[in-house]
């Protein structure tokens, strides 16, 4: 299946065209046909029952192999999906972590995204968190994956200044779509 410029995050449907039909593209800084091939930026812009979804699972794991231009289907994010949907969603006691995830993933991943140095903070949070927490998933060492996991997101939110988002452990995620970075963001913080 082929992504299109017009099915893509950065894509600006709603702003000024050129040429009738083409809108500009945030990232790439140009503007695009909607119906022209998509970039290695891409990320499918999908909104589903006030759900926003990054395209693929792990939101903040997803935009940095984006950046460093890692596909989908990477070891790296297979390993991750893998430990959410037959680790941290079996138990119910991680719930909170996948729920303050999918919250607050979405606006952490898109400050990457935004960051003027989005390849240095891309391998700064590879290096330092996602490899080291595959190592310790693969080790089995799955309350040190956990931990790194953890500190990553306080890092990141502290680094974005987004230490004040208030988490709602109560909101009703349908328990497919916990860790996956689909939420209700509040607009404020995007």
């Amino acid at each position: 299946m082929i992504n299109l410029c017009g099915e893509c995050t950065f894509y600006d449907i709603k702003g000024s065209t050129r040429w009738g039909n083409e809108h500009y593209c945030e990232k790439e800084g140009k503007f695009y046909p909607p119906t022209r091939s998509a970039c290695r930026n891409f990320i499918k812009r999908e909104n589903k029952d006030g759900y926003q979804r990054a395209g693929a699972d792990c939101y903040i794991t997803t935009i940095v192999c984006t950046i460093m231009g890692y596909q989908d289907n990477c070891e790296l994010l297979q390993t991750l999906r893998n430990f959410r949907e037959k680790y941290l969603k079996l138990d119910k006691s991680f719930w909170p972590i996948l729920q303050e995830y999918d919250q607050v993933g979405p606006i952490i991943s898109k400050k990457i995204l935004d960051d003027n140095d989005s390849k240095i903070a891309a391998m700064e949070i590879l290096k330092n968190f996602l490899i080291p927490c595959v190592k310790q998933i693969k080790e089995n060492n799955f309350e040190q994956a956990i931990e790194i996991y953890k500190k990553m997101v306080l890092l990141l939110k502290l680094k974005y200044g987004l230490l004040g988002i208030p988490i709602n452990l109560e909101a009703s995620t349908p328990i497919e779509d916990l860790g996956k970075g689909r939420t209700r963001i509040q607009n404020q913080f995007i």
